[in-house]
């Protein structure tokens, strides 16, 4: 079986899915004579059902800790709600004209979303990395706005369509950091199992505080058809391929591979709406493209070298015949729970292992370790309390085997893996 390397598919797994959201207005135009809420209820009440199936049998692997509660409930009230509230509301007060100043502050969303990696997810702004993003947000600016014009003759209300677009931001934005949160000891697809229901719930809610409740049986059939059409493209399908990607993609790359969704946005309005662009925005649309390219090389989630402290462990690797060495989770560990390889580093010297972080469900133990087998014969002749590690690739996911044979047999095969990837 061959490894997926995520470092590297991770990223574009994000331009995937901003590709597809950037089509998703051409499929909500039916929806327009329908409340914002109502759509937001809709889509995640159909996203939910179709994603059903997956919870339920994933259902004992939805255990949460206080913190992954609060990620998912934020995720849920400020990505799911509250952000599309906010920008519609916002589209409103300047007539849903373009290329406003509402398109302007919702270009701060990567900025957001940069503030809460570096705050809530430790993730490290390199100067290189900084040099790059901000020529992705420049060059996005102008790909937007023809020749730079951003139109603020918008009426009266144009201050109050700031502010919740600056919602929106800070709503879309931060939820990027939470998602990741939530994803890095979780699926995919049960976080966004997770992020639609609890949407639903609180869409519903939303519904009827706002005084919406009669328009949930105004949906023609038509309407019903297009809301399944989004769900299995750029709605609930688009959010799974995000979430996959994003488990493995640092918050700062992938902001910045969002904007993938503006780029195109424009390029549809030429094909469909005979919006030619200025030559700038062409110019600023391959500048772009080529930092966005840089960014995603920057992608440091499989780069990271973590220090700890080496702990006594249950012995059971070694009655295996597979001796580990077992550490102290850093509290900075951006990984997903998988057998990975990667190298020990123990006084500059590099020792190559294989990797065992989560739950050890063969054995009946939920509780989350890490621990490494040094594989190739390699030992150590004295053990130090403090050492480094650092991850290259995952093998696989946790799983639950029915005997000790079986558990062996897996074991060996992951060694055989991380010796191929490691040799390269």
């Amino acid at each position: 079986m061959q490894y997926i390397n995520w470092k590297k598919i991770g990223p574009y797994l994000i331009m995937l899915a901003a590709i597809l959201w950037a089509l998703d207005g051409i499929l909500r135009r039916s929806l327009f004579s329908l409340p914002p809420i109502t759509i937001v209820f809709y889509e995640h009440l159909i996203g939910l059902l179709i994603l059903s199936p997956f919870l339920f049998k994933n259902i004992k692997k939805l255990s949460f800790s206080k913190k992954e509660w609060g990620a998912l409930l934020l995720i849920s009230l400020l990505s799911g709600v509250l952000g599309t509230l906010w920008f519609t509301t916002a589209l409103i007060k300047v007539n849903f004209i373009s290329f406003s100043v509402v398109f302007l502050l919702q270009k701060l969303q990567p900025v957001f979303a940069m503030l809460f990696a570096v705050i809530f997810l430790k993730e490290k702004i390199s100067k290189k990395y900084l040099i790059w993003a901000i020529l992705a947000l420049v060059s996005a600016y102008f790909v937007t706005f023809k020749d730079g014009l951003v139109g603020f003759n918008t009426g009266d209300q144009t201050m109050i369509a700031a502010l919740f677009a600056l919602g929106a931001a800070f709503a879309w934005g931060s939820s990027t950091a939470f998602s990741r949160f939530a994803l890095l000891r979780k699926s995919n697809t049960v976080v966004t199992g997770m992020r639609f229901l609890i949407t639903s719930i609180l869409a519903l809610g939303f519904v009827f505080i706002l005084g919406q409740q009669s328009s949930l049986g105004t949906p023609t059939s038509s309407q019903w058809g297009r809301f399944v059409i989004i769900a299995f493209s750029t709605g609930m399908v688009a959010l799974w391929i995000y979430y996959r990607g994003l488990k493995n993609t640092q918050v700062k790359v992938a902001t910045i591979l969002e904007l993938t969704f503006p780029f195109l946005a424009v390029i549809i309005d030429i094909f469909l709406y005979k919006n030619f662009l200025a030559p700038s925005q062409y110019i600023a649309a391959v500048v772009l493209l080529f930092a966005m390219y840089k960014v995603s090389r920057l992608n440091t989630a499989f780069d990271k070298i973590y220090s700890t402290n080496v702990i006594g462990g249950a012995g059971r690797g070694k009655r295996l015949g597979f001796p580990t060495l077992n550490f102290i989770i850093p509290s900075n560990f951006e990984h997903s729970y998988g057998v990975y390889c990667g190298s020990v580093i123990v006084n500059g010297n590099k020792h190559k292992a294989v990797f065992h972080y989560g739950s050890i469900p063969t054995f009946a133990d939920k509780r989350k370790s890490l621990e490494a087998y040094l594989i190739s014969g390699e030992h150590l002749e004295e053990i130090p309390d403090e050492l480094s590690f650092r991850f290259v690739a995952k093998l696989r996911d946790v799983e639950k085997f029915s005997a000790k044979d079986k558990l062996v047999a897996n074991i060996e095969n992951d060694i055989k893996q991380a010796k191929e990837i490691l040799n390269k």
